[in-house]
């Protein structure tokens, strides 16, 4: 089937299968490509998350939630499976909170909010608070803002930015008790991005949930290590 539109005539998908049942949500800054390799072994659907890919850019800034409460009025009912990578899979927990998922794959993803360091926060509270009195101007505030963001900030802007921001500050914590999902969690060993401490701890959080962390591999494990989804996959 190729790139198709879904009901909305906004978001696009790339279908291998007439009738998916397995549903793959990419991670910022990708796109649905990133699951070929995947999808050659377990056929399904996966969608160009608004504003990335063939789907059109984004008009006003999303949450997570608001990407899945869209998603949930689009998808095929077929759908038992979703596989998401990293801001994917924050989008994934929220939709399974939203229509019945059977599987919920998670890959990498920041179920749990990363401790910035104190100084990191005490630097921009004091920028933002002279920005506020007029001491700066706002092209330096958005210059500390630059150095201290990640690259995903730093490369994002105007809408897309906003959408970053509420996805970083999007607190699952408080959701992943509530997942009715069998949850599988697969982590790099050596992610740096969300380390394996945020999978330990949401291990523990989540009902029913089983943890597999891959050896030698980091963050892009659905790009660098296809298999390591098939071993679970082929589970299911």
């Amino acid at each position: 089937m190729a790139f198709h539109l879904l009901s909305d005539k906004s978001t696009f998908a790339y279908s291998n299968v007439d009738t998916p049942n397995i549903c793959y949500l990419h991670g910022w800054g990708r796109d649905s490509q990133d699951f070929k390799g995947i999808m050659d072994v377990f056929p399904g659907m996966a969608i160009d998350l608004p504003g990335f890919g063939k789907t059109k850019p984004l008009s006003v800034s999303l949450s997570p939630l608001d990407y899945a409460i869209q998603l949930n009025n689009i998808l095929p009912n077929e759908i038992t499976t979703i596989v998401g990578h990293s801001f994917g899979g924050r989008v994934a927990v929220h939709l399974s909170l939203l229509r019945n998922i059977q599987n919920l794959v998670l890959v990498a993803v920041p179920l749990i909010k990363i401790k910035k360091p104190n100084k990191s926060i005490n630097k921009l509270t004091l920028f933002k608070k002279l920005y506020k009195y007029g001491l700066i101007s706002k092209s330096n505030l958005e210059s500390v803002k630059n150095k201290m963001g990640s690259a995903d900030y730093r490369n994002s802007n105007g809408v897309m930015r906003e959408t970053l921001v509420k996805a970083v500050n999007d607190d699952l914590h408080e959701k992943l008790g509530l997942i009715q999902s069998n949850v599988f969690l697969i982590w790099g060993e050596n992610d740096t991005e969300v380390p394996v401490s945020v999978a330990n701890e949401a291990n523990l959080l989540i009902n029913n949930s089983q943890l597999t962390i891959i050896p030698n591999e980091g963050h892009n494990i659905v790009r660098s290590n296809p298999n390591s989804l098939s071993e679970v996959l082929k589970t299911l």
